[in-house]
């Protein structure tokens, strides 16, 4: 008979970690011979180059050696929901569901009403779910498609409850034609009405916001459409809080009961900070503790919709473990992308983060909170402190928030909740300080974490078998350097405030966390060493310099080995342990070039600015819009550059820099013979390998003709600042014994 006090989860170290140390060991080696060599040959003239490249090598050590903390203790998780429900079932926890969409047009509303649908209609009791949308855009179309939804919703959940059906995205699950699934007559024509009902639905949300506005006749079906008035917009509006379905009152076709569905929108006024998305987070945070109060909260993002209906209940195995349950501040869940190519071009689906780093970081303390695809206490995110206690208290604590949950009644504190949601609420508080998610960063999400981390709690980091959420992935890649730069500026701001690991955290956390938590807070300065490489040894070779061993000196094996052992590393673990192709890890490895000297340098030169006081960093919403023709080429694999962005300069510079230098290192190898060959023949190398990963930028340019190449003003432009580089690394080396 199975134990009461048996594990809901398990922790498995992967074996890896046993090669991963052996490996770090040799290569450690490797790296202080090559310091060795710097400090020993280092010439008397020539050295400003020379010490560039040796900075960049020292920037590329002390990045792997940040990268190494994840690789010593990776852990796989797994958990026993069956033991769960036999054990707690009576028992499980009331949770609330966060739900964040701020702009109608760059997250169609038909999206938002997806994701709900799928929260909707998780395997959980529908007694002890609510769910939240903060539409931060105060748009009367989101609130429309979430009318229809909490409409469809009571056909859809009861349909999903009674067949256990597996994929609760409405949109999803009808387009996978799940109609031959079954022989049963009475699941075959509920299927069809179900269809028939959600085909109802999107066409109405998609006629509507085709035509840009709510009809007069649609305005009456809801009372809730009074709170828009004519001089509402996206940036001015009121708070405004409906409640779309009740429990209790709002009834399944069937005649049980519904979760709950609120629409929230909070105040906004020119003026008042609004904080971007954790601002909207902590507004709902105030809001569902009024209004249901339950102990644990989901967030996601409004396109990442549930794929797995048990992942509430096997997020609650950690929580709800007789053992180690009260250590656990959250659950985060990986975040996985659909329509991804089939060699992943812009390397979408994160692998080496989400699949090696991360689980790495689970052996620690933990992996850091994503902001979508997340169960949090709210306790934590109010700022307690780590318990040390046992079950028992988790217990009482759930007991008591299903008796509060079950007086409350939504519908009657409406006035109540539009207070808590008003823009200067917050104001003389600890709000977005001490209490919610914390202000002043890009990246509030792995921000909170940290200090969640650095108040002694842990977290797990749980992948199973069927994803848990699946969201949208740009499939551009102007969106993709957009969506980066965010990422690595709220980082690297992080690193400079009162947060840093290097004060803050090695105070509170283990140094292996530290470390971890570094090499995300340090994506923007690491772009340095990346164009350092990308520039410097080209110019040189372009003025004969060499700043490498010749080929015949015994030297060159140990820079020939490095890059090698790191690549073949990568790519070997990238394939086995992260299970993707070898064409999947080449464009994986191209993009974190294109990244690292395109987001990461603008995101450095951001941060920089607003420590100067020169600008602040704003918001940038990546678009979930669908481009049919751009879908075409994304699908064949091809690279789509389209608009004329900044953030293509950097690398198309670089690309054709390399190439001009190849060229004119292959023209002196010709004229002057063997002895120049052999002293460019690392350098050549390099250049070489930039400019194979740098092909479709080069088809881009000068091949395609079609609506996503390159601007021909970008091409004008790189190819003179890449010319002007090369003439002027030429004259410099003529005129300067520094650079001979």
């Amino acid at each position: 008979m199975e134990s009461t006090n048996s594990s809901l989860y398990t922790t498995v170290p992967k074996p890896v970690a046993k090669i991963n140390r052996a490996y770090g060991c040799v290569y450690f080696c490797a790296i202080l011979g090559l310091i060795c060599y710097r400090i020993l040959y280092m010439p008397s003239e020539g050295y400003v180059p020379w010490i560039l490249v040796f900075c960049a090598e020292l920037g590329f050590a002390f990045q792997w050696v940040l990268e190494m903390a994840f690789r010593w203790w990776p852990v796989d998780r797994f958990t026993y929901p069956e033991r769960l429900s036999k054990r707690f079932e009576r028992e499980l926890p009331p949770i609330d569901v966060f739900i964040c969409t701020a702009d109608p047009v760059k997250e169609p509303p038909l999206s938002v009403a997806n994701t709900v649908l799928s929260t909707l209609a998780f395997n959980y009791p529908v007694e002890r779910l609510t769910c939240y949308v903060s539409d931060d855009g105060g748009s009367s179309l989101t609130f429309y498609s979430l009318l229809e939804a909490s409409r469809f919703a009571k056909s859809w959940v009861p349909f999903c409850h009674k067949y256990c059906i597996q994929q609760r995205c409405p949109e999803t699950y009808f387009s996978e034609c799940y109609d031959d699934e079954s022989d049963n007559l009475s699941f075959t024509t509920e299927w069809g009405n179900v269809k028939k009902l959600y085909e109802e639905m999107k066409y109405c949300i998609n006629s509507t916001v085709e035509r840009g506005t709510v009809t007069e006749q649609q305005c009456k079906e809801h009372n809730g459409f009074k709170e828009w008035k004519a001089e509402t917009t996206s940036r001015d509006h009121p708070t405004i809080v409906q409640v779309l379905l009740e429990r209790g009152k709002d009834m399944n076709v069937e005649g049980h009961d519904l979760p709950s569905l609120v629409y929230v929108s909070r105040e906004k006024r020119q003026g008042h900070p609004h904080n971007f998305k954790a601002g909207a987070l902590n507004v709902l945070i105030r809001v569902s503790a009024l209004m249901s109060n339950a102990p644990f909260i989901l967030t996601l993002d409004c396109d990442m919709y549930a794929n797995n209906c048990e992942a509430l209940r096997e997020a609650m195995c950690f929580f709800m473990d007789p053992r180690t349950g009260h250590q656990f501040a959250y659950v985060q869940f990986p975040q996985r992308f659909h329509g991804i190519t089939k060699n992943d071009l812009y390397a979408n689906h994160l692998r080496k983060f989400l699949d090696i780093l991360f689980k790495g970081m689970d052996g620690i303390e933990g992996s850091s909170y994503m902001g979508t695809g997340c169960v949090l206490r709210r306790d934590v995110l109010c700022g307690s402190e780590r318990q040390h206690s046992s079950s028992n208290l988790i217990k009482e604590h759930i007991t008591s928030s299903i008796i509060s949950m079950e007086k409350e009644v939504p519908s009657k504190r409406l006035d109540e909740a539009k207070e808590l949601a008003k823009c200067g609420y917050e104001e003389n508080t600890q709000w977005g300080k001490k209490v919610g998610l914390l202000y002043d960063c890009a990246v509030e999400d792995v921000l909170t974490g940290f200090s969640i981390h650095c108040r002694g709690w842990k977290s797990a980091f749980y992948s199973p078998k069927r994803d848990a959420f699946v969201g949208c992935a740009p499939i551009n890649l102007n969106d993709t350097l957009i969506q980066h730069k965010r990422w690595a500026t709220g980082l690297m701001e992080i690193f400079v405030s009162k947060f840093s690991p290097v004060t803050y955290g090695i105070r509170h956390t283990k140094l292996a966390q530290n470390m971890c938590y570094s090499y995300y807070f340090l994506w923007a300065p690491f772009s340095l060493p990346l164009m350092c490489y990308g520039l410097v040894p080209a110019l040189c070779m372009v003025t004969g310099l060499s700043l490498f061993p010749q080929i015949s000196d015994p030297w060159v094996l140990l820079f020939l080995f490095l890059p090698v052992c790191a690549y073949a590393q990568n790519a070997l673990e990238f394939i086995y342990v992260g299970e993707g192709s070898l064409k999947s890890w080449w464009n994986d490895q191209r993009m974190w070039m294109i990244k690292g000297v395109s987001s990461y340098l603008f995101a450095l030169i951001q941060v920089v600015c607003k420590l100067l006081g020169i600008s602040k960093v704003g918001f940038e919403v990546t678009s979930k819009v669908f481009d049919s023709e751009a879908a075409k080429r994304y699908e064949a694999e091809i690279f789509e550059f389209g608009v004329s962005s900044a953030l293509f300069i950097p690398f198309s510079i670089i690309a054709l820099t390399n190439l001009m230098a190849l060229v004119c290192g292959i023209a002196g190898g010709m004229r002057e013979g063997y002895s120049a060959m052999a002293s460019m023949f690392v350098q050549g190398m390099i250049s070489s390998f930039i400019v194979i990963n740098s092909y479709p930028i080069y088809e881009g340019m000068v091949v395609r003709k079609d609506k996503g190449s390159m601007p021909v003003s970008m091409t004008i432009f790189s190819t003179l600042a890449a010319a002007l580089a090369c003439c002027m690394s030429s004259a410099i080396s003529s005129n300067s014994k520094i650079f001979i």
